[in-house]
Parts: structure tokens; sequence; C-alpha cells
């Protein structure tokens, strides 16, 4: 049996364009070569997965990161491109020295700092960006702000200690920069801007107010002590109550303290009024009035002890009066006095004796006391 010949099979033509000609091995069965194979990447051929690849890796700007690694650029929050390169080029300088942190060069005056403190508060305060999704971004705005902090503070009480020294040499005169037509000094626009964007600070600017009123207010303490007090309202609705290198709450006790006494000494004039009209109960109640605005006031706790005492009220309401008024003023004989009338009256004659010997012992030749020591014995 003879063994089966192969059928001969004429060679494919060449592709157009292959300059090796026909043949077997030669041609590109299919068309395949020259045209693009699919890519595993949905939507992309593999002629365009390699164009990527070779122009990332050609220019240099992106690098492709290992497996498993999250790159934060491509993280879905509410930031834009830029932003996001912004706070992570900020949060890469965090561990530098705190001149670097706030974008100074060292021996920056203490101006300097508290406006790049400022402006970087615009851009990296956490609270900027409220009800938005920051992902991860809100940690790193929460570190960078907390670290601009760190460093604001560290330089400016440096600075409070020991300003920065001059450069030595001789002084260059200064010049002042001036308009094309060389007439006027020309402003700085760049200062302009940054005391534009401070004033619209919607944190800072409020606390500098809140500042502003209470050192007002601590002006106004003791001459306007109401409008003192309406100031340290208004800053506390601007969430400053403490500020003012944490005046307030001393300013507030003071002006309330001045306020007190103010209505105190009117109480006492208008008691005053009514004590020579003879009207004891008009009398007893604006003495009382003064006593109770002004504790400190001796005089008025002795007026309200004693008018009380002619105007008939209860002992007991008078006797307190009267002891203040002696534990304020313990030398003065009429306070003795009618505290010892009142406890004589109350029957508490032992009590009576001892403000009656003390007030004899300031005024040995006292009448009133003599008698009322005779009544007790």
């Amino acid at each position: 049996m003879q063994p089966r010949r192969r059928a001969h099979r004429p060679a494919r033509p060449a592709l157009r364009g292959d300059p090796r000609g026909a043949g077997r091995g030669a041609a590109d069965p299919g068309g395949v070569r020259g045209r693009a194979r699919p890519s595993p990447v949905a939507g992309l051929t593999t002629r365009d997965t390699d164009a990527s690849v070779e122009g990332l890796s050609s220019s240099g700007g992106a690098k492709l990161l290992p497996s498993g690694t999250h790159d934060p650029l491509t993280e879905a929050v509410d930031l834009d491109l830029d932003r996001k390169r912004e706070i992570l080029a900020r949060e890469a300088q965090l561990e530098r020295d705190d001149w670097t942190v706030l974008g100074l060069k060292p021996g920056a005056t203490a101006e300097a700092v508290k406006l790049a403190y400022f402006e970087a508060s615009r851009v990296f305060h956490p609270d900027r960006y409220f009800g938005k999704n920051l992902g991860s971004y809100r940690a790193r705005l929460e570190r960078i702000f907390h670290r601009l902090s760190e460093a604001h503070e560290t330089l400016t009480q440096a600075l409070r200690r020991a300003p920065p020294p001059r450069p030595a040499g001789p002084r260059r005169p200064a010049t002042a920069r001036t308009s094309p037509k060389g007439s006027t000094p020309e402003a700085d626009p760049r200062a302009e801007e940054r005391r534009a964007r401070l004033a619209r600070h919607p944190y800072l600017a409020s606390k500098a107010r809140a500042g502003a009123l209470v050192e007002e207010a601590q002006r106004q303490a003791r001459s306007a002590p109401e409008k003192a007090l309406h100031l340290l309202d208004q800053a506390r609705a601007l969430g400053g109550g403490q500020s003012g290198k944490g005046r307030g709450p001393a300013v507030e006790a003071e002006a309330k303290q001045q306020l007190a006494s103010q209505r105190a000494e009117g109480e006492m004039q208008s008691g005053n009024e009514a004590a020579r009209a003879a009207d004891a109960e008009w009398a007893a109640k604006a003495y009382c009035r003064a006593s109770e605005l002004d504790p400190t006031r001796a005089d008025a706790a002795y007026e309200a002890a004693r008018w009380l005492l002619k105007a008939g009220h209860p002992l007991a309401e008078a006797r307190g009066f009267a002891q203040r008024a002696v534990s304020l003023r313990t030398d003065h004989v009429p306070s003795q006095l009618v505290l010892a009338e009142i406890c004589l009256r109350m029957g508490m004659g032992s009590v009576a004796r001892r403000h009656l010997e003390a007030a004899l012992k300031l005024d040995p030749r006292n009448a009133e006391a003599k008698a009322l020591l005779r009544q007790v014995r």
C-alpha cells in the first residue's frame, strides 16, 4: 500500500507593505500584524495601553504604584485635583522646621508669621470643608492645621522673647516703590491682598473682633459699666467671651461690681432724702436696697438697721443688717449701739452686753451705751 501523499498548498500572498516577500513563515496569517490586539482593560486595545505606559515612563510625570497601594490623588472626595496636590505637598513638609511649615524664611518678623498662619488657615482649616466628603483628607487636614498652629505658637513666643536681630552692615536707604511716572509711591499689591483676605477670614476675623470688644469693655468698665457689659455680651455672641488674653471674666466681674456700686450710691441718696422727710418706711427700703447692691458698704448696712428699727420691721431683719455693719467696721460706735439695742429687745442680754462693752471701750463717755448697759444689768 503506498503512503498517502499530502496535498500541495499554495503559499498565501504576502501582506501589502511586507518587504520580506511571500511565504508560509513570512506571511501574517489572518492579518494579525498591523492590527490591534484586544486588551484585558475594558474599552482599550493593546496598542492604546502600550502607548499610555510609554507616555508615562518617557514623561516622568507619573509613577506606576505597586500593587495594593492607594493613590490619594484618585480618591473620590469633594476636592479638586489642585487642592489635593496642595494638601499632599503641605503634608510632606510637616516634619521640617517651623519656618518651612509656615512657608517662611528663617528670621521673618512676628507680623509675617501671623499673616502666614492666617493665610494657611484659610486653606487647611478642617472646618472650611464642613459638610463635604473628605475621606482620608480630613485626617490630613487635621494634622496639617495642628502642625501649623504649633509652629505659629512656637515662633510667636520665640520672637516675643527675642526679636530677630537686624542684619549687620551699613543700612541701605529705603527706596519706595514708585509708579511708572515716578511721582507717587505705590503700595504693595500683595500686602493689600493679604489684608483683604484676613478681613474676610470667617474664624479669625470674628475672634479678632471679639478681642477688640473685650479690650474696649475693659476701658469702659469703671466709667460706663453698663456699656462694658453690653460689649462683653457682643463678644460672647461672636464666640470670644474668653478673648482679650483671657481677661473677659475679670472685666465682667469688675463691670458688674462698678455698676452695683453706682446703683447703691443712687439708693443711698434716695434714702437720705426720705430720712430728711422723716419717711421711715421709704428710707428703710432704700437703705436695704443699697446694702444688698453693695454688701461692702458699712454705712448702708448701719442705716438700713437703724431705719428698719424705727419703721417697726421684724427685729431679725434689722439684726442682720446691724451685724453686717459691725463686721464691716468694728470701730464704729453707732453700729455697736444699734446692734446692742436690737439684741436687748430680742432678749439676748449677754450678746447686748458684749456689744455695749465694746462701744464703751471705744468711747468710755458714751451716755447711750451706759444707759443701755444699766438696762441689761
